[in-house]
């Protein structure tokens, strides 16, 4: 009896190992089509690359900058309004008596700021006729962001886009060493730096105010701009022809909470003859992704600008009181309402992408917002991730122990010469996805019995994941143990074997 028992089981183990081993033989037969994260497999000849930027950034911007900050110097703020704490869990209860309260500005302090507003608004140029040609896309890297925008970036192109694209740093010292010269072999693609194009820098201490620089100084009329953890989950190209652009102009994005500025923000800035008595009905911006074009709001974009050139000190606390997207932010939809300019509010609200803890069901709390496509006013459409949580760069996910890039380090870090370190996600036992990265289990939560992620059937995941084997496996951001890992992970999450037989390179003839 004893034997033949025995004998069963060893027969039965047999087979599941047997069956098991078949099933891993079939995985990795399955192929993974060579890709490269700049160009999308789909581009196969000449004519279907990306077009490149027509000119570079005009001189006419350059010169009406300095006019600009003239302008700008000639009316500052009254004030100096430094962030302070409006706590987030105050916006639920926020009533006019407190966020009356928060600032302590006198009505004499608000009307020479009006009078201050209204002196610049009067003095607004006109579009530099010339200065601008054609649509681009404009991604803010630099740093550590860098290795973001290369996710952004190498989805973008993935997804399709032939649009030209401008990366935007502060200064060369911000530049991955060969990343710029990597691009600009590739094609419609270069990267431009904001210190080229403003003399005086001072005023610019902020990493929020590069935004409005960045888009001011881009070659492009028409802008789709895009932070550096802004993915495009479907091409974007299309967008510059959806009515909701076309009618206005200016289409900007949702964020998740109202607004707190404070109610002289409307008599300040001219909106209203008198401050506010009811709590603002506004919903704040999400300015990750914007399209805008120039000519049609030039003078918003110059008084977004004045905006932000006193943004820390001033404006920026004003919008907010501290509150939760103290930045840029708001400045963009506050300059499109002073001046009473038509613009679009896509009408859906932002759905949250959460992480999924291994079981398939996700954790309460998200990683990405997701944000609608413009094209289809009735229905939530996905068109951008954007990553406001969990940054989707392959050093910051796959590395064990890396060493920072000095273009990532202070200018204090740089002079002493320190070597600053930092974990992956893989190797932080505290990280929210630890387990995924270890255990081979997709960092995107699904939201049904189908398996869906919350973005329906695109799989957005999986195409981040194809990018990021791209970035760490090649180029300047390559690292044989993260490419290891990466492939390592794609082979046990998604079944996919990365077998890279070369192309990165595609001449033409």
């Amino acid at each position: 009896m004893w034997p033949s028992t025995i004998f069963r089981s060893r027969k039965i183990i047999f087979c599941l190992v047997t069956l098991v081993t078949v099933l891993q033989l079939y995985r990795h037969r399955l192929p993974l089509n060579p890709f490269i994260s700049f160009l999308p497999a789909a581009f196969s000849s000449c004519d279907s690359r990306p077009i490149p930027p027509i000119r570079e950034p005009s001189p006419q911007v350059a010169a009406q900058w300095i006019q600009l900050q003239d302008l700008f110097d000639s009316h500052p703020p009254n004030l100096i309004m430094e962030r302070g704490d409006f706590k987030g869990g105050q916006l639920a209860k926020a009533t006019v008596p407190l966020l009356a309260d928060y600032l302590d500005i006198t009505s004499d302090e608000a009307q020479y700021m009006r009078d201050e507003h209204a002196s610049v608004v009067e003095a607004l140029p006109e579009y530099p006729l010339g200065a601008f040609s054609g649509r681009g896309i404009i991604i803010l890297a630099g740093g550590k962001y860098s290795e973001i925008a290369a996710t952004t970036l190498g989805m973008t192109r993935l997804l399709g886009s032939r649009l030209p694209v401008e990366i935007w740093m502060i200064d060369r010292v911000e530049a991955q060493e060969g990343w710029c010269d990597e691009m600009a072999a590739q094609g419609g693609m270069v990267c431009r730096f904001v210190s080229d194009y403003l003399q005086d820098m001072s005023a610019f201490s902020h990493h929020y105010q590069l935004k409005i620089a960045a888009i001011m100084f881009s070659s492009f009329a028409e802008v789709l701009y895009l932070d550096a953890d802004s993915m495009p989950v479907v091409n974007t190209d299309p967008v510059f022809d959806s009515p909701a652009y076309v009618d206005t102009g200016a289409v900007l994005w949702p964020d998740y909470w109202k607004a707190t500025e404070s109610p002289y923000t409307p008599y300040i800035t001219g909106q209203n003859g008198t401050k506010a008595t009811s709590v603002p009905d506004i919903q704040t911006v999400d300015s990750g992704q914007m399209l805008w074009n120039k000519q049609k709001h030039w003078k918003s974009l110059c008084l977004s600008a004045y905006h932000n050139y006193f943004g820390p000190k001033y404006w920026y606390t004003l919008f907010t009181q501290g509150g939760p997207g103290w930045g840029d932010k708001d400045t963009f939809p506050t300059a499109l309402r002073a001046l009473k300019a038509k613009w679009t509010m896509i009408p859906h609200r932002l759905e949250t992408q959460r992480y999924d803890d291994g079981t398939g069901r996700g954790m309460g709390s998200g990683m990405a917002m997701m944000q609608a496509d413009p094209a289809d006013a009735k229905e939530f459409q996905p068109l951008f991730l954007h990553s406001n949580f969990i940054k989707f760069s392959v050093r910051r996910l796959m590395c064990d122990v890396c060493i920072e890039d000095p273009s990532a380090l202070s200018a204090e870090q740089r002079i002493k010469g320190e070597e600053v370190t930092f974990k992956g996600s893989i190797s932080n036992r505290k990280s929210n996805i630890w387990k995924q990265l270890n255990f081979g289990i997709r960092l995107f939560a699904t939201k049904d019995k189908d398996g869906l992620n919350d973005m329906g059937r695109l799989d957005t995941e999986l195409d981040m994941w194809r990018v990021m084997e791209r970035v760490g496996c090649t180029g300047v951001f390559s690292d044989d143990r993260i490419c290891r890992r990466t492939r390592r992970y794609l082979d046990r999450t998604f079944g996919l074997v990365a077998r890279w037989e070369g192309g990165a390179e595609r001449k033409c003839s």
